[in-house]
């Protein structure tokens, strides 16, 4: 499988004059070898260069790719083309699925498991998206329960919007179909000019994941990635390595509990939470929600009401301190039937409804996690033996219905807190 690699970023905000923008130094070592020698590592060894400004240095630089036993093609737009426009000049050479990857993005994805995945779900392609703590200014998208894209709205946003958390972060595993999308004339960007035609036109899906993957395209973002990078998160976040996250339920834990979240007018959150879940963000410990939503079973809420309350949830808690929930696993089933406009195909008894550990073992498979060093919290002790039965360390806090249903579970947490800020600070400081 081709990488094609975008190099052509000026790097003027990092004072790079005529040196490439993917040839700047991430803790010694140009960001783009970076790039090149970690899909090399995972087996990809074809790769296509799009230069532009500075395109000699990266030739200098990287030749043939031989001394990375790979082959490298570069390839040099004559005028500024866009991110998508530039694609024009190798469409003969993408007759198969390929990925593209950005020379600015600091990443350590898995790529293999990524294209397989975009394998799986066919279509025109499949885009690397995460949630990150400045929505504001990033390309977002929309996801149904299938992971397809639904929407895809383009940085700046309109005011006032509340978009889903979900950005796109400059990894695509596309199908050649996709070239038929960029205007055959003129300049032209993936974000503003394909992607929204083309999530609207055909069937393209997001693959939600924790793993590392930041722009470094001011000096303070650069600084931060080294600094990730020194410190180990960036590979401890790959798919590759096993990690530890922290599962929070969501009514009564992140948010106020209302009996029952039916619209976004619904959702305030529950005062120190998302300065909570911010802690672990910035400590790099991926944050996995795990809902229980019988009300789309009930026939009471849609799959995009339920999306339009997970986007009111998503900017609170960006709003309030930039932080962000790097999943989300949501159960829509209910065992009992009687409801007037119920879902008879949702109305099952299934391995994912909490207390069972469905959401949280699927999580562990997808995202590799060392479920022994993880935690489960949760205001209901259904919530506690989900946790148990996945084999984390549980925390039951003491907001919503504060482990009201302790009379069906002869169980005990590992801990009882007042609530999630109490909780996250605890585990952060080891005294749990």
């Amino acid at each position: 499988m081709k990488i094609v690699i975008l190099c052509g970023g000026k790097g003027t905000r990092l004072g790079l004059g005529d040196l490439p923008k993917p040839m700047v130094p991430v803790d010694g070592i140009p960001l783009l070898e970076r790039l090149v020698g970690q899909a090399a590592v995972q087996g990809f060894d074809d790769f296509i260069f799009l230069a532009g400004h500075g395109a000699g240095h990266i030739c200098d630089h990287f030749g043939s790719g031989a001394r990375w036993n790979v082959t490298i093609e570069h390839v040099v737009e004559a005028e500024p083309l866009g991110s998508a426009g530039c694609f024009r000049q190798i469409r003969d050479a993408l007759n198969a699925p390929f990925i593209v990857l950005y020379g600015d993005i600091l990443h350590d994805v898995d790529l293999a498991a990524f294209a397989e995945f975009g394998r799986e779900k066919g279509g025109a392609g499949t885009l690397f998206v995460h949630p990150n703590d400045h929505p504001e200014d990033s390309d977002l998208v929309e996801i149904d329960q299938t992971d397809r894209i639904v929407a895809f709205h383009a940085k700046p946003h309109p005011p006032g919007a509340r978009y889903s958390n979900l950005v796109s972060a400059a990894i695509y595993y596309l199908n050649p179909a996709v070239l038929d999308f960029i205007p055959p004339v003129g300049a032209c960007d993936w974000g503003h000019d394909v992607f929204p035609r083309l999530c609207r036109e055909a069937s393209v899906h997001g693959y939600r994941s924790a793993e590392y993957a930041k722009d470094v395209g001011t000096p303070a973002r650069l600084e931060r990635a080294a600094s990730h990078l020194r410190e180990g998160r960036v590979a401890r976040l790959s798919h590759l390595n096993a990690k530890p996250v922290v599962f929070v339920d969501r009514d009564g834990v992140v948010n106020e509990e209302r009996g029952g979240i039916l619209t976004p007018q619904d959702v305030a959150l529950i005062p120190g939470s998302a300065q909570a879940i911010r802690m672990l963000n910035q400590a790099g410990i991926p944050v996995i929600c795990v809902t229980n939503q019988p009300f789309i079973a009930k026939g009471q809420l849609t799959w995009r009401g339920l999306g339009a309350i997970g986007g009111e949830i998503d900017h609170q808690l960006a709003e309030a301190a930039g932080a962000y929930l790097d999943d989300l696993r949501i159960c829509p089933h209910h065992p009992e039937s009687g409801w007037m406009d119920e879902i008879p195909e949702l109305k099952i008894v299934c391995a994912c409804r909490k207390p069972a550990p469905g959401m949280l073992l699927d999580a562990a498979q997808f995202h590799n996690i060392d479920l022994s060093r993880s935690w489960m919290i949760g205001d209901r002790y259904c919530d506690i033996e989900a946790g148990r039965r996945a084999g984390t360390r549980t925390i039951l806090v003491e907001t919503g219905f504060a482990g009201s249903d302790h009379d069906t579970f002869a169980i005990a947490a590992d801990a009882i807190m007042p609530d999630l800020a109490t909780a996250i600070t605890a585990i952060m400081e080891g005294r749990l």
